[in-house]
C-alpha cells in the first residue's frame, strides 16, 4: 500500500542522559535539564540510553515536562515509542479504512472485560462481535524485525489466553502489534526473552486468533502509516 500520513505532532527535541525509572528519563535540552516521561514500560535499552535523541511533547505541569513520543533513527525518521500514540494513529487509520482486515468492523467499547483481562476494544461488524488489542512492538531485531515484548509480560501472556478463549468461544479476536520502527521489516515475538509468551502466541493462533502487524514510523512531525499488513513470523 502507498505511505499515509496519519497525523501531524508538534514535537520538541531532546537528548537523554539516563533513565532513572521504567517511567522517567532525564535529558539534555535547550531549556536545561528535564525529567521526561515515558508510557512505554518496556526495556528499550536500543532506543532510550545516553546520547540518543528524544523526541517528547511538552507540558507546563507535573512531575515531568513532556512525555516522550518518539526516538530519532537516522537524520528524520523516528521509532514511535508511546503506545497513546501509537494507538491515536491505529484508531485514525481505521476511521479512515487504511486497515483492510477492519473495514466494516468499528470500535463499540474500550478497555473491555473479558475472562479477568482488560482489552483494548470490544469490536462489531458483519461477523458479530469481537476483541482486538493493540501491542506496541519497537524492539529491533538483528534481522530488521521488529519484536514484542522487550521483557518478560505476564500482562500480555494474559491478554494472549483471554484473545484465545474468545476465539474458541467463536468470537472474532485479534492481537495487532504496532511495528513503530522506520527499519523493521516485518515482525516476530521475542522468544528469547518471553518463551512462554511465544508459545502462547503460536496456540492462540492455532485456536483462531488472528495476528497481525501494522507499521508505522515518524517523519518530520508527521505518523505515517507504512502498512496495514507487515509479514508476521511465529515459528
Amino acid at each position: 500500500m502507498e505511505p499515509h500520513v496519519l497525523l501531524r505532532l508538534a514535537l520538541e527535541e531532546a537528548v537523554a542522559l539516563r533513565r532513572l525509572n521504567r517511567f522517567v528519563v532525564e535529558a539534555s535540552t535547550p531549556l536545561g535539564t528535564l525529567r521526561l516521561h515515558t508510557r512505554n514500560t518496556g526495556r528499550l535499552v536500543d532506543l532510550i540510553y545516553p546520547g540518543s535523541t528524544l523526541l517528547y511533547a511538552p507540558r507546563e505541569r507535573g512531575r515531568t515536562r513532556g512525555v516522550i513520543v518518539a526516538v530519532r533513527v537516522g537524520e528524520e525518521a523516528a521509532a514511535i515509542i508511546d503506545p497513546a500514540t501509537q494507538a491515536a494513529a491505529f484508531e485514525e487509520a481505521w476511521a479512515r479504512g487504511l486497515v483492510g482486515w477492519l473495514r466494516g468492523w468499528r470500535a463499540s467499547a474500550r478497555e473491555t472485560r473479558y475472562r479477568g483481562s482488560r482489552i483494548d476494544y470490544a469490536i462489531e461488524g458483519p461477523g458479530g462481535w469481537g476483541l482486538l488489542e493493540l501491542k506496541s512492538a519497537v524492539y529491533l531485531s538483528r534481522e530488521g524485525l521488529c519484536m514484542y515484548p522487550d521483557t518478560v509480560s505476564e500482562r500480555g501472556r494474559r491478554h494472549v489466553e483471554a484473545l484465545a478463549e474468545a476465539a474458541r468461544s467463536g468470537l472474532r479476536a485479534v492481537i495487532a502489534f504496532v511495528a513503530a520502527h522506520p527499519l523493521c521489516t516485518g515482525f516476530r515475538p521475542c522468544c528469547e526473552v518471553d518463551p512462554q509468551l511465544c508459545t502462547l502466541l503460536r496456540e492462540a493462533r492455532e485456536a483462531g486468533v488472528e495476528v497481525y502487524a501494522t507499521k508505522m514510523h515518524l517523519r518530520r512531525g508527521e505518523i505515517i502509516l507504512d502498512t496495514d499488513s507487515l509479514p508476521v513470523r511465529l515459528e
